[in-house]
């Protein structure tokens, strides 16, 4: 199989969704966001990547705290409105119920299914974006979603993110191996 080079900027895999929030000038606002990631376990960690001209990334800066929600499919439209217009310009906040944990200036969406509240612990320049690396100070979940105190994820009806060139938003797709365990048949 022959290997074919092509545009290096585009995001080979789907991506999972999230909704950050930070209040910005004292009014709470969210943004759609597909690059984000755990980076931490102890003490837990994430990171999101904004571009340096996002109004999100202004609150972030300015309070030094920020959410991270989980979207379900219920509120696809909501979510990707956040991606399609600037806090700078609309009150995307009236578009969801919001609540707060205990970090006063994080705001997050009661119709997210997960959310995390997290302080800024570092920020990354980079030539066109910014890493907000931030400890997770507190998780919240909807209840119906929670066995055991862990998360049923497919119950919340995550979904993903294709970018370039066919910005397309899928749903996970039922199991088809164990992590951490179909590798094992290649130990010898």
């Amino acid at each position: 199989m022959k290997k074919v080079k092509f545009d290096k900027r585009v995001i080979a895999y789907p991506m999972p969704v999230c909704l950050v929030g930070a209040k910005v000038k004292g009014k709470p606002n969210f943004m759609a966001v597909g690059w984000f990631s755990k980076v931490n376990n102890d003490p837990p960690m994430m990171m999101v990547s904004l571009s340096k001209v996002q109004y999100t990334a202004e609150g972030i800066k300015e309070n030094g705290v920020f959410s991270i929600n989980f979207p379900g499919k219920s509120i696809v439209a909501e979510t990707d409105f956040c991606g399609l217009v600037s806090g700078r310009n609309v009150d995307k906040a009236h578009v969801f119920k919001i609540h707060y944990g205990e970090l006063e200036n994080a705001p997050m969406i009661s119709e997210c299914p997960i959310c995390f509240e997290l302080k800024l612990r570092e920020t990354i320049e980079l030539p066109d974006t910014i890493i907000f690396v931030g400890e997770v100070i507190s998780a919240y979940a909807n209840e119906e979603y929670l066995t055991d105190g862990k998360v049923d994820i497919w119950g919340t009806e995550p979904f993903l993110l294709i970018e370039s060139p066919s910005y397309q938003y899928l749903e996970l797709g039922p199991q088809f191996a164990k992590a951490f365990d179909v590798g094992k048949k290649l130990f010898k």
